[in-house]
């Protein structure tokens, strides 16, 4: 898998300058409000990302909804392919 400078060195020659990095490690699971990285590093997740501040990471109420959704489509933006869940969510 490598280690997190490996994984750092390689997204520096690969990822556009213009897309920032918030930490030089590289995240492998989440559960609640922590994270672990490739190298089994465990840190507190103060970067709250979309809706995890809210829920915690692979909350299982959301995760079922997620499996279901799965199961039908998915689309990143609704703008683009509108579904009729993204209104539900927004109700």
């Amino acid at each position: 898998m490598g280690t997190n400078k490996e994984w750092v060195e390689r997204r520096a020659k690969a990822v556009s300058r213009g897309i920032g990095m918030g930490a030089a490690v590289m995240a492998a699971k989440a559960e609640n409000s922590e994270i672990w990285d490739i190298e089994g590093n465990r840190y507190i997740d103060f970067g709250g990302g979309i809706a995890v501040v809210n829920t915690g990471h692979r909350h299982p109420m959301v995760m079922k909804r997620v499996y279901e959704q799965l199961e039908k489509v998915t689309h990143t933006c609704a703008m683009v392919m509108p579904y009729t869940p993204f209104i539900e969510v927004c109700e």
